[in-house]
């Protein structure tokens, strides 16, 4: 059947691969052309986005459209390409040197559904801004956030070496979660990420901090997958008897 030796075929898998390149190349251009269309993209899921925004201006979107439908398809040619040698293989003589492969398709299929997961059912709560002592609700989770206390160390220069918040999560007045938070080290909680992204003095001179809390229900899934490729990729590197090509 002709389509299906298109999706099983490795030029399929090529051309697919030199679109998302050109797309991806294309987007970095355009996302700096248009800087005020794609300033909120990082901070918001992006299924979310796009449905607000994927429409709003076609010529400085197209790209996504690209990108999305290269990753489509080299999704369903490594989906169809890993079942037509599976049979093959699995008719034949199975060795662990034949299997590698279609191991790593699996785990590139893992990592793009998982993704996939993160970019329909995540969530994103930029901006939580709480003074020294203060409380701010955590969007709509239910959950309060109070900064129990700001650190900041400060360079000769001016710029901050390194800050830190201590900080104490709350439902219902019942505290949850404690710990602190630093720069790419943040506060987990019910599947939440706590972030500090900010930070300044008000008027009075009380010290604030400003968070973001993230929600990535593909990011451990993303992890597995990622080292299930990588540790494929190693033993396919490594030399095998003849009789296990």
């Amino acid at each position: 059947m002709a389509l299906w030796r298109l999706l099983t075929s490795l030029k399929t898998c090529a051309w697919a691969g030199l679109a998302f390149c050109v797309a991806g190349a294309v987007g970095s251009v355009l996302i700096g052309r248009y800087p005020v269309l794609f300033a909120d993209m990082d901070s918001q899921v992006f299924a979310g986005w796009f449905a607000r925004k994927g429409f709003a201006d076609p010529a400085a979107t197209s790209w996504l459209y690209g990108l999305l439908l290269a990753t489509a398809l080299l999704g369903v040619n490594a989906a169809c390409c890993t079942f037509d040698r599976l049979v093959q293989i699995f008719r034949g003589t199975v060795t662990l040197h034949r299997l590698l492969p279609h191991v790593m398709h699996l785990a590139f299929l893992g990592v793009v559904l998982s993704h996939l997961v993160s970019a329909v059912y995540g969530d994103r709560i930029p901006g939580i801004t709480v003074p020294q002592g203060g409380f701010a609700m955590v969007g709509g989770t239910g959950l309060a956030m109070r900064l129990d206390r700001f650190d900041a160390v400060m360079a000769p220069q001016g710029y901050p070496k390194d800050f830190s918040a201590t900080v104490t999560l709350f439902r219902d007045r019942t505290p949850v979660a404690r710990g602190v938070v630093r720069t790419n080290e943040p506060l987990f909680h019910e599947g939440y990420g706590i972030y500090i992204k900010n930070f300044g003095t008000m008027p009075l001179g009380i010290p604030y901090a400003v968070f973001d809390a993230n929600r990535d229900p593909g990011a451990a899934a993303i992890l597995a997958a990622s080292l299930l490729f990588t540790a494929a990729n190693l033993l396919y590197l490594f030399p095998t008897r003849r009789n296990d090509a």
